[in-house]
């Protein structure tokens, strides 16, 4: 017995025994790699936007730099916008690691087109940040509200092809915790669906709404809860 758990201790985590691990590593370091790749650039993609004054592609005539750089608010407030809601998303993205447990082709291609979302979300916030206090605020604001929704049912998705019979999921992990938290992301998608509408009728309002969704995503969400007596060990912990 010692010597089995002591084999275990050393085994790398992609050689982990499948019978602890209900395939935790089966293709989820390829997966997520590539999917923190996407991420990482479209993060740092961001600034590249924000163009210099004075520059071949940035504003010139100006008399003050300090003054150029200031009217240029409208590109850092941008920037800004759009590092908060990716980087929701990514907190999400991380944690849900401690939920799925292997992927197939299926949740992969799922995957793909929530990734699209994620690096599309840029166009409609810079869109509602350039517009804002314009007489195009209105179409601004429901692009940029029907464009987080979309990014929302992308996520929601990939999350309602796991649960099924816990196709991709944890299989440990407790049914009680999974209802929880479909019932959050369940109900932040509807709340964000239902801004589009709200910000026809009052646009400032429905941005409001739907970024507080996501904003309510940078919020430390609940720790995993396990069936009774399958709580992973000290080593998968460490994995983790």
């Amino acid at each position: 017995m010692g010597d089995t758990t002591h084999m275990i201790l050393r085994k790398g985590p992609n050689q982990r025994n499948n019978a602890e691990t209900h395939g935790a590593e089966r293709g989820l370091d390829r997966f997520e790699g590539f999917s923190d790749a996407v991420f990482a650039i479209a993060l740092t993609l961001l600034i590249v936007e924000i163009k210099v004054p004075g520059s071949p592609e940035g504003p010139h005539g100006y008399s003050d730099l300090a003054s150029a750089m200031a009217e240029q608010w409208r590109e850092y407030f941008a920037l800004v916008l759009c590092y908060v809601v990716i980087g929701a998303y990514w907190l999400q993205h991380h944690y849900s690691g401690r939920i799925y447990a292997k992927t197939d082709h299926w949740f992969g291609a799922l995957n793909l087109l929530f990734l699209l979302a994620i690096v599309v979300i840029p166009y409609p916030i810079r869109v509602w940040c350039f517009h804002l206090g314009t007489g195009f605020e209105p179409v601004a604001s429901v692009t940029l509200v029907a464009g987080l929704a979309l990014t929302a049912c992308t996520w929601m998705a990939k999350w309602f092809y796991g649960k099924p019979g816990r196709r991709v999921m944890d299989e440990r992990l407790a049914p009680d915790f999974l209802r929880q938290m479909t019932r959050r992301y369940g109900s932040a998608t509807l709340i964000q669906i239902a801004a589009v509408p709200v910000a026809v009728v009052v646009p400032r309002v429905g941005v409001a709404i739907a970024l507080l969704c996501v904003a309510f995503f940078l919020l430390p969400q609940p720790k995993p809860r396990y069936k009774p007596g399958e709580q992973p060990n000290a080593a998968g912990k460490l994995e983790q």
